[in-house]
């Protein structure tokens, strides 16, 4: 996209803002900071030339940004940034201010050429600097042999001996590595993130890698494995031991839990062989997708979204809380934009929730029931019925995480049938759980008797 009539608009809005404000400048110190609606927009006031950003301000031109200029920028950025989808909107902004620097420097015209020119600039700049970058990345893997490498899409988790060797002994070494625990973490996840700029790239890699972390979360619930000491760096870590001390009356003990972390080696050689499936092919697709986002909404973008949150809740140690996100994991997969507001979303939720699990797993009436359940304690959560912190106990009867693990391993499979890539989609999403709702019906799992119970 080049520079829009909008952006030509507001370019010249803050060339004749520059203009004033410079002449402001040199009648009068109290009208320039009259021009600011804050004193951070006074720091940020100043544009400065990349290649001479470190030297004295008196031997640069002088250019000066207003309040009212320096939100025209952030607009532009906005703008442009909703067709790039290398750069962030703040990184945008320094370059387009140093772009128009030099712009500016050089006499450069605002008229619909110049500026076309000097938004072609930025984004020419933009994509020179942009560069793949693989992230390793801090991650616990109990039990993982060594030598072995856990293959994950295009990520893989490996053991951390193998790249340290290769890091500069300096005083980042010491402070990120030698200081920190040798004993919380055994491997590094790693992650090449597509042509991007560096505060993109590195938001990329950690969202990739919380997306692996509720995928292999999901497939640890699946196996029926306690994995509490599967974790990235940046994510609370369940130790085996938690204690506290408590006193009363001047009486003081000890109590807390204790657990032996289970021997994990079966659960990668289990873990790699589904990744060799049709629901490792998927994870390999989603994985790609969080790596190089676009701005169009895919329907991956809900299976992604739905591992995101159940990592999420798996992190977390309130059981109320643990409700409100393993909902909205589901609510991803199963409810459209258009029913949000509809009176039948309860309906809609716990019907196609016990679908997708029947129909490749069956057991739909209880699966009804449990969602239903779950759907009423998120709702009184979220409505105000009920407060999450004076829950102590979610009195449910079940697991939710056995609820909603196998909604999505289903949803990776029925969503690849119906097409990872569909854009728009949901007619069609709509369309199947129709389809996969009467065949449920077909085959005698009596669906409206459990409605109507």
């Amino acid at each position: 996209m080049s520079a829009t009539n909008e952006d030509i608009k507001d370019l010249n809005i803050i060339s004749e803002e520059i203009k004033n404000l410079r002449n402001i400048f040199k009648r009068s110190s109290e009208l320039y900071k009259k021009e600011f609606d804050s004193d951070i927009d006074l720091m940020t006031a100043l544009l400065q030339s990349p290649q001479n950003a470190a030297e004295p301000i008196q031997n640069q031109v002088q250019f000066f940004l207003s309040s009212k200029a320096q939100r025209k920028l952030r607009e532009i950025a906005k703008r442009q940034c909703l067709s790039l989808e290398n750069i962030t909107v703040n990184e945008y902004i320094y370059e387009i201010r140093y772009t128009l620097y030099l712009h500016l420097k050089n006499n450069g015209s605002f008229d619909t050429s110049g500026c076309m020119k000097l938004i072609s600039k930025v984004r020419k700049n933009i994509d020179r600097e942009a560069k793949d970058i693989t992230y390793f990345l801090p991650f616990n893997a109990p039990s993982l042999s060594p030598k072995k490498e856990i293959q994950i899409g295009g990520a893989k988790i490996i053991h951390k001996d193998n790249i340290y060797a290769k890091v500069k002994d300096n005083s980042y070494y010491d402070f990120f590595i030698k200081n920190n625990n040798p004993d919380s973490f055994n491997c590094l996840l790693s992650i090449t993130i597509p042509k991007c700029s560096d505060k993109m790239s590195e938001s990329r890699a950690q969202n990739v890698a919380a997306l692996i972390y509720g995928v292999i979360k999901v497939f640890t619930t699946s196996y029926e494995i306690k994995a509490n000491q599967v974790n990235l760096m940046n994510n609370p870590t369940k130790n085996n031991i938690n204690h506290y001390i408590a006193s009363s009356r001047d009486e003081y003990w000890i109590g807390g839990s204790y657990a032996f972390g289970e021997d994990l080696q079966d659960f990668w050689n289990y873990f790699e062989e589904d990744l060799k499936t049709d629901l490792g092919f998927v994870i390999k697709k989603l994985i790609l997708r969080a790596a190089s986002p676009t701005n169009k909404e895919y329907l991956a973008d809900r299976l992604i979204d739905a591992f995101y949150w159940f990592g999420d809740a798996s992190r977390d140690n309130n059981s109320s809380a643990q409700v409100v996100k393993l909902v909205t994991a589901m609510e991803r997969l199963v409810t459209m934009k258009n029913e949000e507001e509809n009176k039948g979303i309860t309906e809609n939720f716990c019907r196609r929730v016990s679908c997708l699990i029947a129909i490749y797993r069956g057991e739909i009436d209880e699966r009804y029931n449990e969602a239903k359940k779950l759907y009423k304690l998120r709702s009184n959560f979220v409505h105000g019925l009920q407060s999450i912190y004076k829950t102590y106990d979610t009195e449910l009867g079940f697991d939710p995480f056995k609820l909603a693990y196998p909604a999505i391993l289903s949803a990776c499979i029925g969503f690849y049938k119906l097409g990872l890539d569909l854009n728009p989609y949901e007619k069609k999403l709509k369309n199947m759980y129709s389809e996969i709702s009467e065949i449920c019906e077909d085959e005698q799992y009596k669906i409206n008797k459990v409605i109507n119970s």
